[in-house]
């Protein structure tokens, strides 16, 4: 097949849905010349908690809506860092493996990154270490790629600037890709498809698509580094299921 490229905005500790989607392809470009939309994973995600879960928001004014994520600041109001520290130690205190990451993620919690890009890049390139993912990565800022071109042709042409000969996309990809785009410019068009693994979690009753820090935290560097890299499977485009969780 060749090099198979997939490309994802920078998301605040994201799900082991994209890793296992990283973890599939050769190389991944961070997105983060893409628009920024508001409460959403690109400033938020889930944890566990005693009474179910709750979301770790990071609150981004609202007036940057739609700029490039590479321009969004983070709040001048630190606050926020405190907190989602906070809940993130109570809640995955007696996880078995907080006490081997307590130190990167405190430390993160204290930094200033000035930019949520950079935080969200941290994070996404600790936790693909942690999970052994070694993957060429590359920013799509930084790839020239002349920003009046949109959608598909977008796509196609960082996949060019990648060396790509083949395009992972998620099964969300069916409701805005022009299919016929990829084969014209001789790139395999390539869909990645997610099942969710069960395991065990610091609260009774298993809820999915948490933040991979909660598999992290309970299951350890090998089992997580396991769940990630086989759950999911890269098939054809043409052949996606309708109904499967979109990515």
């Amino acid at each position: 097949m060749g090099k198979m490229v997939t490309m994802h905005q920078p998301n605040y500790l994201p799900w082991l849905g994209l890793f296992s989607k990283i973890a599939h392809a050769d190389s991944l470009i961070i997105y983060d010349n893409a628009q920024y939309t508001t409460n959403s994973v690109i400033n938020r995600n889930k944890v566990r908690t005693q009474n179910g879960w709750c979301y770790l928001t990071i609150p981004v004014n609202r007036k940057y809506y739609l700029d490039r994520i590479m321009d969004v600041p983070l709040p001048e109001n630190r606050s926020w860092q405190e907190d989602h520290w906070k809940t993130i130690s109570q809640n995955y205190a007696k996880t078995p493996y907080l006490k081997d990451y307590r130190e990167f993620f405190q430390s993160v919690y204290q930094e200033d990154f000035g930019f949520l890009w950079k935080l969200n890049e941290t994070l996404l390139l600790f936790l693909m270490e942690c999970f052994s993912i070694n993957v060429e990565v590359l920013r799509a800022s930084e790839l020239g790629i002349d920003p009046e071109v949109t959608k598909t042709d977008a796509i196609i042409a960082y996949m060019k600037k990648a060396g790509a000969s083949a395009y992972l996309s998620g099964p969300s990809g069916r409701n805005y890709l022009e299919i016929e785009r990829f084969a014209q410019n001789d790139i395999e068009l390539k869909i990645f498809n997610f099942e969710h693994p069960v395991y065990q979690q610091r609260y009774s009753g298993f809820i999915p698509n948490m933040s991979t820090i909660d598999l992290l935290f309970n299951m350890g560097p090998q089992t997580s580094e396991a769940l990630v890299k086989t759950s999911g499977t890269v098939g054809d485009f043409a052949k996606i299921d309708a109904d499967r969780v979109l990515l």
